[in-house]
């Protein structure tokens, strides 16, 4: 029986309050650390986007134990599209080992919230990588809708790296001379505000370590690529691709073979990419190109929905 605060035997359901934060990064992290390509959002990111006017804190819910964070579950309500049908997008639950009984609260707790706010289709996320993600579609009813994203992975030690001689077109992203490109590229080409924009430069710039390589490409003195890879944090020897921009597709080559250099030079063994957004329209085309680097495709990324 549900009672005040949504209190069920020992567990307390209870919405978004700027104080849960540090502990949601640090049981998401827990939660994932066997993830692939999946990262847990910093706190003090979290604390930039929920910060927006447009945050609903209704649809973030919060899992406690004896006073302790054990899970954790967010949503969106969408913008109704041309057929008239409210939708939101909804994560699984995130729980630290042992409290899996949370999955099911705070699933039922946020399906019950998005129906009060008229929403009639859900849709969720789900990897053979993300822990029980693809089972939990299957226990509450999910159907598969499409695909969003394609993971691959390549283990350093088996890597021979050919020289190439247009690697030296790329150089080291310098905060202070390319920031404002690197923003006017991000509002423009992946819907980001300004404020978004710097503030992902902002943080990239004081990762310190974690960064294990932030490249460009100019021609004329204008940005025309730019690659990152940052460091898994809670295990040093792998590494992830973020954002790759490219004008011309050969640039993608280039970029990844010099990542693949460096991370090698830094003792990196294992290197995540993948293949999402816009770029599954080409994505066999891309495919190829990571399978000739020596990357192996570990896992498809898709999107599940459900009726409520």
């Amino acid at each position: 029986m549900w009672l005040d605060n949504q209190c069920i035997m020992t567990y307390v359901i209870k919405s978004y309050q700027e104080e849960f934060l540090d502990a949601q990064e640090r049981v998401g992290r827990e939660a994932t650390k066997d993830w692939t390509s999946f990262g847990q959002t910093p706190a003090e990111r979290l604390r930039q986007v929920y910060s927006q006017p447009d945050f609903d804190l209704e649809t973030r819910h919060y899992c406690f134990k004896d006073g302790e964070l054990v899970g954790f579950l967010t949503s969106n309500v969408l913008k109704e599209g041309d057929g008239g049908v409210k939708r939101a997008n909804l994560e699984f639950p995130l729980v630290l080992p042992g409290h899996e009984e949370a999955e099911e609260l705070l699933f039922e707790k946020a399906i019950k919230v998005l129906q009060n706010k008229g929403v009639k289709v859900v849709r969720t996320r789900v990897s053979e990588l993300w822990g029980g993600t693809v089972e939990m579609a299957q226990r509450w009813g999910y159907t598969y809708a499409e695909d969003v994203g394609m993971s691959y992975s390549i283990t350093l030690d088996a890597v021979d790296i050919k020289e190439i001689p247009e690697l030296d077109k790329i150089t080291d992203y310098n905060h202070e001379r390319d920031s404002e490109q690197m923003v006017a590229i991000f509002v423009r080409e992946y819907s980001m505000t300004p404020e978004q924009a710097r503030d992902n430069f902002e943080s990239i710039n004081k990762a310190g370590d974690q960064v294990v390589a932030h490249l460009v490409m100019r021609k004329e003195g204008e940005i025309v690529g730019r690659a990152l890879a940052l460091r898994n944090e809670d295990d040093p020897t792998r590494a992830y691709t973020g954002t790759i921009y490219v004008t011309e597709e050969n640039q993608r080559k280039l970029f990844l073979t010099k990542i693949l250099d460096i991370c090698k030079e830094k003792g990196i063994e294992e290197l995540n990419a993948a293949i999402f957004g816009d770029l599954l329209s080409i994505k066999d085309q891309l495919a190829k190109q990571y399978e000739l680097l020596g990357f192996r495709h570990t896992a498809t990324i898709s999107y599940y929905e459900k009726e409520i």
